[in-house]
């Protein structure tokens, strides 16, 4: 009986074989799973760049409540850089910028004297205009590298720092601030003092007087270049701020009427955005959306953002190609829910934690890219 011949090839050489086999096998997978992440940022043309700078912010002294100094913790322990490295981006994390080490210990109050010249009604003034300052310097730098910046709060007065850092960089910056409120009064109309409901008026230049703490604080922004969507809870005289200064608005009136889609396109038109190298910055605070949806938040206003209008506004703003940078302001875990969010089908499940964070997460998900189909 004849025995079929021997493969001349040795144990050794076949395994060697096998194992090329598996190695090109998973190259092939990596790079089509490179390819994958690569799509979601294709529409990132204005920064030309793949890295993401993240800046966190725990400030709470722009309000009067406890919790929003916790933001950038709980959204970062949601699974946020997980999130961001699979859509293809380089994450680089900063850390965060901490309000506390700007305290003024001494409790210097502004003299009689000086009153003329500074507000001496401002709330942790000195606090916020140092943490803004610091955040300003971080935002610049990332902005010069043509990295996405995302700035994690922390209360809407950390704009001030972020916008103000952005235009040295994009000196005709649009900005799509997200809010239930239209945070333009100044000191004279503040029902408060608390700092949160003033930065968009700091930033066109709308103040009377000096700030203490905000000496290195120019005003830059042009009030042709900012939208306002989701505005339901407008002091009276900041209404009128609104509307005579000619500024651009959208309210929840305006979202029913016409439809966030046809919202999106007159703001998209009205800033210019249809045109390549513009630069776009969104201002998101979570409370823009309906309050049965983010129980995490310090100034709730019923009648808000539905949950699919919040993420169009995200989408949308990343199709014109110009979307260049993010905050996310006023999460409050002390106010979340206690228990982590219920996991659904078609939910990301590396983002766990409590209903508003994991939302915000989300939204910051919309932002780098992701879509649907």
């Amino acid at each position: 009986i004849r025995r079929p011949p021997r493969s001349t090839q040795s144990r050794s050489s076949a395994a060697s074989d096998v194992y090329k086999r598996q190695v090109h096998g998973n190259r092939n997978q990596i790079q089509s799973f490179q390819v994958q992440r690569g799509k979601y940022l294709q529409n990132f043309k204005t920064i030309k760049s793949n890295q993401i700078e993240i800046v966190g912010t725990c400030i709470k002294e722009g309000q009067d409540l406890t919790g929003t100094e916790l933001g950038p913790t709980y959204l970062r322990k949601a699974g946020l850089q997980k999130v961001l490295e699979k859509l293809g981006w380089q994450v680089k994390d900063h850390g965060d910028i901490d309000s506390q080490q700007f305290e003024n210990h001494s409790e210097d109050q502004v003299s009689i004297i000086e009153s003329d010249q500074f507000y001496t009604t401002l709330k942790h003034i000195d606090v916020i205009g140092g943490t803004c300052k610091a955040l300003h310097n971080k935002v610049k730098e990332a902005s010069e590298r043509n990295s996405f910046s995302l700035v994690l709060g922390g209360d809407h007065g950390i704009a001030s720092g972020t916008i103000s850092g952005l235009l040295e960089t994009y000196p005709d910056l649009k900005i799509i601030w997200i809010d239930a409120h239209g945070d333009c009064n100044i000191p004279e109309t503040s029902p408060s003092g608390n700092y949160h409901g003033m930065p968009v008026a700091h930033l066109l230049g709308w103040f009377k007087k000096q700030v203490k703490g905000f000496e290195w604080f120019t005003p830059k922004l042009k009030p042709e270049n900012i939208v306002f969507i989701g505005l339901r809870d407008i002091d009276e005289e900041e209404k009128d701020l609104l509307n005579n200064n000619n500024i651009k608005y959208f309210s929840i009136h305006h979202i029913d009427k016409y439809g966030i889609g046809k919202i999106m396109e007159q703001a998209i038109e009205y800033l210019g955005l249809e045109q390549e190298g513009q630069a776009l910055h969104l201002s998101y605070d979570v409370d823009a959306l309906d309050s049965s949806l983010v129980p995490g938040t310090g100034t709730r206003a019923r009648g808000g953002l539905s949950y699919r209008e919040a993420h169009y506004i995200c989408r949308r703003s990343v199709e014109t190609g110009n979307l260049v940078s993010l905050e996310l302001v006023e999460v409050n875990p002390m106010l979340d829910s206690k228990q982590e969010r219920e996991l659904l089908h078609g939910d990301d499940k590396d983002i766990v934690g409590t209903e508003t964070v994991c939302l915000g997460v989300e939204l910051i998900k919309s932002c780098a890219g992701h879509r649907l189909v």
